[in-house]
């Protein structure tokens, strides 16, 4: 290392996480976990034998990547079936495909606004949206989480010509749910534009299985759908699913997907398969959010607050950050994978572990995690 400045403020800021009990660090592959409540394969297809068998099928004998940016050449046909099997789950007139979650947020959010575009943000939205906000440029206005009468007061303070607002409809670290009628209603009211993210909640919601917005009954007043191909469906990527006019102009205007090179053929094949298996067995949803409910009644009956989950996403609060890892550790050592979620990515004074209930997980499962969980509240009440 050279003797830049940097440096000294690089390592100042690690042993600051360290100090505050926020260091980071990736964790390493293994099979020392029995049990897994940290992966977001809500539905676990990523082992359902059927959906390998057809994922095989589909792929053939090609491995490879895309091997270009998609507006270069296109190197895989699955684009296209992927992208009109999404639109066809969907219900909408089209579909479009981005290399991840991440970069379709991004990409999406710095094509549509601008300068002039005020974006009306609930606090606990992903990091991804916020992002794309700030690489876009226009106005930040945050609201309380799911506080509509907030949302009013702003979305009625405003004087911009260009308003959107922006939201999760299932929340990844506390596990309830948008109020997306409500926000829906405004929205009519106050001319604005949409955008929801359904990555936790796609496969999962409705009785489709395509989020909240199918199960809200809101999808003729939603003008951008975000949803994810790595969480319930085992894949990798995330789409917009909407207009033909939008799909246009995100392909013109969306830098992300610009400059991206296109997923790997295989999976791309896989997520086909996952998605015409959701559809071919409905339900799944259904199975997985009642067993979600069952967990989470037994949590709360071993003494810990879930907040206000009603999702497969259950937080189970501590009180401070290093109880946080210390509970982390002791289900760790009990071959149980349960990750703790500290500030900055929950507000402080909410640290926890998060559990992510899926489908893989049987009644003995059920029964050892709660176990462990009395047993340590019983120690550290």
């Amino acid at each position: 290392m050279n003797d830049s400045p940097i440096y000294e403020r690089i390592e100042r800021g690690l042993s600051e996480r360290k100090e505050q009990a926020m260091f980071r660090s990736v964790k390493s592959a293994g099979s020392r976990y029995s049990i897994d409540l940290s992966n977001n394969s809500y539905l676990s297809l990523h082992s359902e034998p059927q959906v390998i068998k057809n994922a095989r099928e589909i792929t053939g004998n090609i491995l490879c990547g895309n091997l270009a940016s998609r507006l270069v050449s296109e190197h895989s046909a699955l684009y296209s079936t992927l992208e009109s099997e999404i639109s066809s789950w969907e219900q909408t007139e089209s579909a479009m495909v981005f290399t991840s979650g991440y970069t379709a947020n991004v990409g999406l959010i710095q094509a549509i606004c601008t300068r002039e575009t005020e974006v009306f943000c609930d606090r606990l939205n992903h990091a991804s949206i916020y992002d794309g906000i700030a690489l876009s440029g226009c106005k930040l206005v945050r609201y309380r989480h799911n506080d509509m009468k907030d949302l009013q007061f702003r979305l009625d303070a405003s004087d911009a010509v260009e308003k959107l607002i922006i939201t999760d409809t299932v929340f990844s670290m506390d596990g309830d749910k948008a109020l997306l009628e409500d926000i829906a209603t405004l929205a009519r009211r106050y001319k604005c534009m949409v955008m929801v993210d359904e990555a936790h909640a796609t496969g999962i919601f409705g009785e489709k299985g395509t989020g909240v917005v199918e199960e809200s009954g809101t999808a003729s007043q939603i003008d951008i759908r975000m949803g994810t191909l790595s969480k319930a469906l085992a894949g990798l990527g995330g789409y917009f699913a909407g207009s033909k006019l939008l799909r246009d102009y995100f392909v013109n205007y969306s830098r992300s997907f610009i400059y991206s090179t296109g997923l790997p053929h295989a999976s791309l094949a896989f997520t086909i398969a996952a998605i015409k298996f959701i559809r071919q067995n409905p339900g799944l949803g259904s199975m997985l959010l009642s067993k979600a409910d069952h967990m989470r009644k037994r949590i709360q009956q071993a003494g810990y607050s879930t907040m206000n989950s009603t999702t497969q996403i259950i937080p189970c609060l501590v009180s401070s950050k290093t109880e946080a890892l210390e509970l982390s550790d002791f289900l760790a050592s009990q071959g149980i994978n349960a990750p703790a979620i500290r500030p900055p990515t929950v507000p402080e004074g909410t640290a926890r572990i998060r559990i992510s209930c899926h489908l893989g997980i049987n009644m003995d499962d059920e029964d050892r995690i709660i176990d462990q969980l009395t047993q340590w509240k019983s120690k550290h009440a």
